[in-house]
């Protein structure tokens, strides 16, 4: 299963201390703190989005988000749908947590697995598992009664989106710790939908053409005389 991940799984990890402060969490006992504090500012821009969205002839996460082109490609998924805006944050890949397990699994896991020689890096990557969702369960106790992350909470729609590997043979040899159930898989992902501008929509001019004709339509009715 892991040889059939999405391609985006297998960039480099992020290198934290090149983001701007507003997402920058420290490793250690003030991870959790941090991630919270992290995710109340993204989840402002988030919100204030859908009102700055309409300003730009062509939107620009990059600037609007203050992310490098990198960085807005890891963390954002930004799609215009035919009335609607639809905006992912991957708030998860802040974490030093994942970014350490990410790397161990990129560095290190893979390659012992290609050599048929994992039992380690097994034992290892599970640790370093273990920890991560030690650090986003205690970031979403943390956030358990904040109004605006439980109405950006994406988990769901993240879970959705790996649901056909979860399909697949498990690799034989995993721990449990590696191989949680779909579910049980926890997530930061935000998302926000708003109204796509109305000058953006595709097909407005042909409903506005279509809508100033049946007023007219029925104006005609109006006048015309009665029988």
């Amino acid at each position: 299963m892991v040889d059939q991940l999405p391609g985006a799984v297998f960039q480099l990890p992020l290198r934290l201390d090149e983001l701007t402060p507003m997402y920058r969490i420290e490793a250690g006992a003030g991870e959790v703190a941090a991630a919270a504090h992290v995710i109340a500012a993204v989840g402002e821009r988030l919100r204030r989005l859908g009102a700055a969205y309409g300003e730009w002839t062509r939107f620009e996460p990059e600037p609007y988000f203050d992310l490098r082109p990198q960085q807005a490609a890891e963390l954002l998924h930004i799609s215009e749908r035919v009335s609607t805006v639809h905006a992912v944050c991957f708030v998860d890949a802040l974490l030093p947590s994942f970014q350490t397990a990410l790397a161990y699994f990129l560095d290190d896991f893979l390659p012992a697995r290609r050599r048929s020689d994992a039992a380690l890096e097994t034992a290892a990557l599970a640790a370093r598992w273990r920890q991560l969702v030690d650090v986003i369960l205690a970031v979403r106790r943390a956030l358990a009664d904040d109004a605006a992350f439980l109405s950006m909470n994406a988990a769901g729609e993240e879970r959705s989106r790996w649901q056909q590997y979860w399909q697949g043979a498990a690799p034989a040899g995993m721990p449990p710790d590696l191989l949680p159930a779909l579910a049980q898989t926890p997530s930061l992902t935000l998302a926000v939908t708003f109204p796509l501008p109305a000058y953006r929509q595709p097909g407005r001019l042909r409903r506005l053409r279509r809508a100033w004709e049946s007023g007219q339509r029925r104006r005609r009715a109006l006048r015309a005389p009665g029988p």
